[in-house]
């Protein structure tokens, strides 16, 4: 399975958001998730995201965020990959 990275520490708002809706598009269930690392949780961008059928898993390591986002039936797999 293929990880997308996306660091958006440093970015300010809505430009995190913009760039993990705009990845979603190139994610292929069984073959691709989203790993993002973030400054903070992004709970709008989860609001977003949950009609769409995307799940995710946050894990907070010191000051970062890393959200993990992936479709239902790649959980167990993202979980194995991430060590989440």
């Amino acid at each position: 399975m293929r990880e997308i990275f996306l660091d958006t520490r440093e970015f300010e708002p809505p430009a995190p958001m913009q760039m993990v809706l705009s990845e979603l598009q190139n994610m292929i269930e069984g073959q691709t998730y989203i790993h993002q690392l973030h400054r903070l949780e992004p709970t709008m961008l989860f609001n977003r995201i949950k009609p769409m059928g995307i799940e995710y898993i946050v894990k907070k390591e010191g000051d970062d965020y890393h959200i993990y986002y992936f479709y239902p039936g790649d959980k167990d797999m993202v979980r194995e990959l991430c060590g989440v």
